[in-house]
């Protein structure tokens, strides 16, 4: 087991606190956060018991930076916190080292008399690009290669944990992943313990209630865990185990009005999923904020009628205001009122409330990753400010978490016939990407179908891919969200670094947020206008165990504006395509596919079908390049006659293969080169030959003679 007793402590030995930092983010001395559980830790990929480099994952806001915390206080570490220094860059650490402290601390951290503790590889990963990082870790590596340092240790989100664990082990450094895991139960429980005598510190009168009845507070915390252990589905999503959520039971276990019933709120905790117990924390907080304010109004105006008080800071109105304060827009404006003087004490009162409510810590910053993945699911489809924090979260990554996903995907749902904007998907995009821990990815496919009344529907589908087995070639199956109805009035952006993105419709995409762009394989965009806003594009592989056939990444677009960006990197040995009008210029014009144009619209329309079809395989569950039979026999895959004839046929050619009683197709990629002429990555280019066109056009033929 990996305890910091028993094994950080062994493994950083001898390192003294440095003192007198005079650089942002090298923090010295730093204590534990106070109420800190221990997770637990397990190995991902190398042997951290001789590794110099050791890189821990987690999710977002799973608490990688309380660990660092921690860990960095128990091993007398300096903490380099990404997020607070200067970007990543050559010579980041060595320079940092000496300039925070002295120049003689690069010698102590060569003789292993000082530590170092990185957090934040994610940001940091965002904030330099893929030289600037690879650079800062090469670095860091160098110091650490020291036989007489301590090791390094290194804290990130899953995918910039693993992207520095392939790159330290492709330089040829002795590396180790781990990752965090998720609270268990008793885990859980101790941070439950621990954490409601701090909240209920913050009020002397709740201090007092909880001194007096601590066992009732407790016993009413660990009910609201248990309602989340006991729905189906938890255990696998982790929810109970999840710091933001068991915070967010102490809150609402001791907030400062209603906290001193508590067996009033027992008969709250009525929910059947984990959401909607989310929901019932969080608008029982926003309903004793609301009557608080509706008190102490009414002191001050005995005559106010009810219908007067039940318009005051509602929880609407509340839910506009934090969002207000996290990332701007519109002053809410107040509810309308009877009486001058009633509106004068209203707008006094608010300027006393809303900056102290409990969803906000600051100015701009939320209290809670919950609360805060409250407000932007409510934001985006119930406010009228939804573009600005559209704009604000794009632009801050750091404040998307995986629990938004699931708080979206409940009010769209409720709402009947709602649409999913496409400028929300990159954002629940991210928000599923904060979830996954090593060896899971994030699919994301968007494609059009016909309706039948000549405008065309679009479908968005979500799905967690999980690792497969390399003695087995086999993973589990993945969760999948969808399909979700979109239309192509807005843009769908995705900022951050991606993969496993698949489009297909007649949409705008937009790429990148001024500086760098990074997409890995396997990638296809098909779309109507591709907008690239980065100033380089590096184009890399999604990760090891991406087959060969998938090591693609395809753009392909009627219209482009692309101009502004130099240069095109293509790492890994990814084959990248790229067509619009004006590609064959500098720098894509490497990379342009021509595509021969067929012998008929017939012909062009079974293209389609083909790369529609075949390309839609992935790499997931039950092993390589995998579909579920139903998708491909889909509308949307075969269109109408022709389509289904093609299907029929790839299975006839032993190209398509069923197995599991029927659920499943598997492609076989080297008979349907040997058949079709054309291999997995130049069909996902659009690389039709002769010998295909062929194929298709007696698919035809039979058709018509059937």
């Amino acid at each position: 087991m990996i305890h910091i007793e028993g094994f950080w402590k062994s493994r950083l030995p001898g390192a003294r606190a440095p003192s007198g930092s005079k650089l942002p983010g090298w923090c010295e001395r730093v204590t534990a956060i106070n109420g800190f559980v221990e997770p637990t830790l397990t190995v991902v990929q190398g042997d951290p018991n001789v590794a110099r480099l050791i890189i821990i994952a987690a999710p977002g806001a799973v608490g990688k930076s309380s660990y660092a915390r921690a860990l960095s206080a128990a091993t007398n570490s300096v903490l380099v916190d990404l997020a607070r220094t200067s970007p990543l860059g050559g010579n980041f650490f060595t320079g940092g080292l000496a300039n925070a402290f002295e120049p003689r601390a690069l010698l102590d951290a060569a003789e292993g008399e000082i530590g170092l503790v990185v957090d934040a590889l994610d940001e940091a990963q965002m904030r330099a690009g893929p030289q600037g990082y690879e650079a800062g870790l090469l670095d860091l590596a160098g110091i650490a290669a020291n036989p007489s340092a301590v090791p390094a240790v290194l804290l990130g989100r899953a995918l910039a944990a693993e992207d520095a664990y392939l790159l330290l082990s492709a330089k040829g450094y002795n590396a180790s992943l781990l990752k965090i895991e998720f609270f268990d139960e008793d885990q859980a429980s101790q941070y439950l313990q621990k954490k409601l005598p701090i909240v209920a510190a913050r009020s002397e009168g709740v201090a007092s209630a909880f001194e007096t009845h601590d066992a009732v507070f407790r016993g009413l915390a660990e009910e609201a865990r248990a309602k989340l252990m006991a729905v189906t589905g938890c255990v696998e999503t982790h929810f109970a185990g999840y710091a933001p959520v068991l915070d967010a039971i102490c809150e609402f276990t001791l907030d400062s009005d209603g906290g001193l019933n508590p067996q009033a709120k027992l008969s709250k905790l009525k929910a059947a999923s984990q959401i909607e117990l989310i929901e019932e924390i969080t608008n029982s907080i926003l309903e004793r904020e609301q009557g608080k304010l509706k008190s102490q109004f009414r002191e001050q105006h005995p005559a106010a009628t009810d219908g007067t008080l039940n318009r005051l800071y509602t929880p609407e109105e509340q839910l506009e205001r934090v969002a207000f304060c996290l990332f701007g827009g519109d002053i809410p404006a107040c509810p309308e009122l009877s009486t001058e003087a009633y509106y004068t004490t209203y707008q006094e009162m608010v300027e006393r409330f809303a900056p102290q409510h409990p969803f906000v810590f600051g100015n701009g910053v939320a209290s809670n990753p919950v609360f805060a993945a409250y407000v932007v699911a409510w934001a985006l489809r119930e406010s009228r400010q939804a573009d600005v924090v559209r704009r604000a979260v794009l632009a801050k990554p750091n404040l998307i978490s995986g629990i938004i996903f699931e708080l979206y995907d409940r009010r769209l749902r409720a709402a009947p016939d709602a649409e999913m904007p496409l400028s929300d998907v990159g954002i629940l995009y991210q928000a599923l990407n904060s979830q996954i821990v090593p060896g899971q990815r994030v699919q994301l496919e968007i494609s059009d179908q016909d309706t039948g009344n000549g405008a065309p529907a679009i479908e968005v589908n979500f799905e967690i891919l999980e690792r497969i087995n390399p003695s087995t070639n086999e993973a589990p199956l993945g969760r999948a969200w969808g399909p979700y109805s979109t239309m192509a009035e807005t843009v769908l952006e995705l900022h951050s670094p991606f993969s496993n993105v698949y489009v297909s419709a007649p949409i705008t995409v937009q790429l990148g947020d001024g500086i760098i762009q990074q997409i890995g394989a396997p990638t296809e965009l098909s779309v109507e206008a591709l907008l690239i806003t980065a100033k380089e594009v590096l184009v890399h592989s999604g990760g090891a165990d991406v087959p060969k056939e998938l090591q693609t990444v395809a753009l392909f677009a009627d219209e482009a504006d692309c101009g502004g960006v130099q240069p095109v990197s293509v790492r890994d040995e990814v084959a990248l395509s790229v067509s619009w009008p004006g590609a064959k210029a500098f720098p894509w014009n490497t990379y342009v596919v021509d595509v021969p144009a067929a012998a008929d619209e017939d012909v062009t329309f079974m293209r389609r079908r083909l790369r529609r079809i075949l390309t839609a395989f992935r790499s997931h569950s039950k092993g390589a390049l995998v579909r579920l039979a139903a998708k491909i026999h889909s509308s949307r895959m075969t269109k109408d006659a022709r389509g289904v004839a093609l299907v029929e046929r790839l299975k006839e050619d032993k190209i398509l293969v069923p197995f599991d009683a029927g659920k499943f197709y598997r492609l076989d990629p080297d008979l349907m080169g040997m058949t079709l002429g054309v291999g997995y990555q130049a069909l996902a280019q659009s690389r039709f030959t002769p010998e295909s066109d062929s194929y298709l056009a007696d698919v035809l033929a039979n058709l018509n003679r059937g």
